[in-house]
């Protein structure tokens, strides 16, 4: 993993990281603006070695995160959940979704229920945006793919994001049906959350503002606390006819896109010279609602624009929000360069990439893994006369003028204050008025119970070793071994492959060997969870002494009855035709059992650690993973991962013959041919495909009649021999020089 420097005297940074990397609770990770909670956000990304889903409620969000939709990790339907509401027999409950109809909308393919399966930690940024609902219908999925009745069926939940700022949207249709099931549509009232422990965190030092009367006045919005000389402090700031000297950047928070356009545009027409549209480069699966920003880019020379992304080069000439000018327009050459009056060097600014990616499970890697989908390049600039309060979140500025008098939802007021760094650069369009700043009381109340400082420490130190006894637990578990035994085993019942008898035979053994530890496994469960729950006598030393039995007894079985026999079956079986597909799958279940091999090693470690009395901040939580590069699971559509002839080689070798495969691809039976002809001589013999004593004839004709075309052999050869045949004995040919 990457290092990234933090700050090591911020302690809640330091302390939220252990709750992460080292504990299975779910945690909220709050803080006022410009506290450094996209900066945590970046280091766990690269600092946690548990399997991550970073995700956002909406699109531009997720791209900002380095992550995916909240929608489109579960396929989640556009509506409300209720789930147990009972649907009506007419269309008015259509976007009303209870288990049964949510399940029979989402599209959980094989992979997707992989990724679900397999995540241990799912991340969700800006999650004051997220509706409770939004939040219950997530942990129904996890609790039914994950067959786990634990909240978001055992998965750890970190939440990132600040309920001051921007709340969720809510149309006022779906409000009337969750008014009956939810006190607010925030995310802490989500079910799942009620009987659920979370840890709740403020990062508190500031590094954007440090103006004490400033940040005074802005904790006093956040606490409903805003007073009469706090508003008379920032409405002396009142410019309602306030124009920015030309050597001055102020750029205009307004509520509405219309305004912010309207005075974009207005000040661009000011400019004389060329207008240039700089149209974006999108390729392939990048939906219009998450592009960064403009699809097309309008500049002049002269225009106010702002980055909109941080640079990534070494000397950090720019970071998102900065602002300058066009000086030079070098399209041809594909350059902007842009200057500041601030005195910083111009910038030569050349087109960045965004990416929308999707999750994947890699079972050869054991972890999940991102896929890009599509990309959008565009110059990293936004016209900057103004902007709207919604799309400067996380931003910084020296100096804005804000037209908050048309606010419409609750914490914009404080969001756009938030952006600045001091009282000396703030301008106000329009007086603000008490009502303007009011804070949702629910959140206030919420905000109240986080986590007093002096507590965090002992409940860390209880969520470590908490952690460690579900690790215990959860390494002897039995369930996905004999369910993917089980799984391939089935699959067998139609295939044509080579001494059927012995791989029955070899899956009966198996699986009397897997229900026999299972049975023990189980057993030794019921042991741990007893003892582990026993929170007055916990015994640590005896939890220790029984999972070192525990492990010794398994460690042997499972050398001898899973690993020596499937490596055994392995090599039996590899030398036997057409039964390529069939070993790739028996390795990827050699590969499950030597993981769960490891796993249970890796227990004496942790049962060792349990008897100590710190946890060790070093303490490897985490096997290193088993890798098998062989092992492959295809996604969705398999086209994306293999060469297609690939495929259609796999298919043979499962048993199907041409004409099977031939309207499963939805394929001439030509093109098959023509796709097994190219691996005849390595993975396939001619005689599979031709009669022998044709195939002679066809040699035979070839050799005579060397440089003649395919046509000109088909003539002479005459109707009996169709042109793939003709191909397969040229292949013949090749192979054989």
């Amino acid at each position: 993993m990457k290092e990234q420097k933090i700050d090591t005297n911020n302690l809640i940074f330091k302390k939220a990281v252990a709750f992460v990397n080292q504990t299975n609770q779910n945690l909220f990770l709050t803080g006022k603006a410009g506290t450094g909670k996209t900066t945590f956000l970046k280091y766990i990304r690269e600092n946690c070695y548990k399997k991550m889903a970073i995700t956002a409620p909406t699109g531009v969000a997720a791209m900002n995160a380095g992550g995916t939709t909240l929608h489109a990790l579960f396929w989640l339907p556009f509506g409300v959940f209720i789930e147990n509401y009972e649907l009506k027999w007419d269309d008015q409950d259509n976007n009303i979704y209870n288990k049964s109809r949510l399940f029979s909308t989402i599209k959980l393919t094989k992979q997707r229920r992989a990724i679900l399966q397999e995540m241990e930690i799912l991340v969700i940024d800006e999650v004051s945006m997220v509706r409770a609902d939004t939040l219950d219908a997530i942990d129904v999925i996890l609790k039914s793919v994950r067959r786990d009745m634990r909240p978001f069926g055992g998965v750890q939940v970190l939440f990132i994001g600040d309920l001051y700022q921007l709340p969720p949207v809510v149309r006022e249709q779906e409000w009337q049906v969750l008014r009956d099931h939810y006190s607010s549509p925030f995310f802490f009232n989500a079910k799942v959350l009620r009987s659920t422990p979370m840890i709740k965190l403020e990062l508190q030092h500031i590094y954007r503002q440090s103006d004490d009367k400033f940040i005074s006045i802005l904790n006093n919005i956040r606490n409903n606390q805003c007073t009469a000389q706090d508003l008379e402090e920032l409405n002396a700031h009142y410019k309602e006819d306030f124009v920015p000297e030309k050597n001055e950047q102020f750029i205009t928070l307004t509520s509405h896109n219309r305004l912010a356009d309207q005075i974009n545009q207005e000040e661009l027409a000011k400019l004389h010279g060329k207008m240039h549209n700089v149209k974006a480069i999108v390729k392939d699966d990048f939906q219009q609602g998450a592009y960064p920003t403009e699809e097309t880019l309008t500049l002049k020379l002269g225009a106010q624009v702002m980055f909109i992304k941080n640079d990534v080069g070494e000397d950090r000439k720019y970071f998102n929000g900065k602002i300058g000018v066009v000086k030079e327009l070098n399209l041809d050459k594909h350059q902007v360069l842009v200057g500041f009056k601030d005195g910083s060097e111009d910038v030569e600014v050349r087109r960045e990439t965004w990416e929308n990616i999707k999750y994947k499970y890699n079972k050869g890697e054991d972890k999940i893994e991102e896929e890009v989908l599509g990309t959008f390049s565009q110059f990293p600039l936004r016209l900057a006369w103004a902007i709207t309060i919604h799309k400067s979140q996380g931003l910084t500025f020296d100096k804005a003028i804000i037209d908050a008098g048309t606010s419409f939802a609750a914490g914009q007021v404080y969001v756009g204050l938030s952006r600045l760094t001091g009282l000396e650069g703030l301008v106000l369009r329009s007086k603000i008025a008490p009502h303007a700043i009011r804070t949702d009381f629910q959140v206030v109340d919420f905000m109240k119970h986080l986590v007093k400082e002096e507590e965090v420490d002992e409940i860390l130190k209880n969520s470590q070793r908490a952690y460690l006894g579900q690790i215990l637990l959860n390494s002897f578990r039995w369930t996905n071994l004999t369910e993917a035994v089980t799984e391939l085993e089935q699959s067998l019942t139609d295939r044509n492959i080579d001494n059927k008898e012995g791989v029955v035979s070899f899956f009966y053994l198996l699986q009397q060997s897997l229900k026999t530890e299972e049975k023990v496994a189980h057993k030794f469960m019921q042991q741990l969870h007893q003892m582990l729950s026993d929170k007055d006598a916990l015994d640590y030393h005896k939890i220790c002494e029984r999972t070192t039995s525990a492990v010794q007894w398994f460690l042997p079985k499972m050398e001898e009855e899973l690993l020596k026999a499937t490596e055994k079956h392995i090599e039996d079986w590899s030398i036997r035709k057409r039964t390529k597909k069939y070993i790739q799958e028996v390795k990827a279940l050699l590969l499950d059992f030597k993981r769960k091999y490891e796993v249970l090693k890796h227990c004496l470690t942790i049962a060792e650690a349990l008897t100590k009395e710190q946890v060790m901040d070093d303490l490897p939580m985490h096997v290193d993973v088993v890798k098998d590069e062989s092992v492959k699971v295809s996604d969705d559509d398999p086209s994306e991962e293999k060469d297609t002839k690939q495929i259609t080689l796999d298919m043979y070798q499962d048993g199907l013959d041409i004409a099977q495969i031939a309207a499963k691809r939805g394929m001439v039976e030509g093109t098959v041919y023509g796709h097994l002809i190219h691996f005849v001589g390595t993975e396939i013999e001619a005689e599979e495909l031709i009669d022998l004593q044709k195939l002679d004839k066809i040699v035979e004709v070839l050799r005579a009649n060397e440089g003649k075309s395919s046509s000109q052999i088909k003539i002479i050869l005459g109707d009996a021999y169709s042109y793939p045949e003709i191909k397969i004995g040229q292949k013949v040919l090749e192979t054989k020089v």
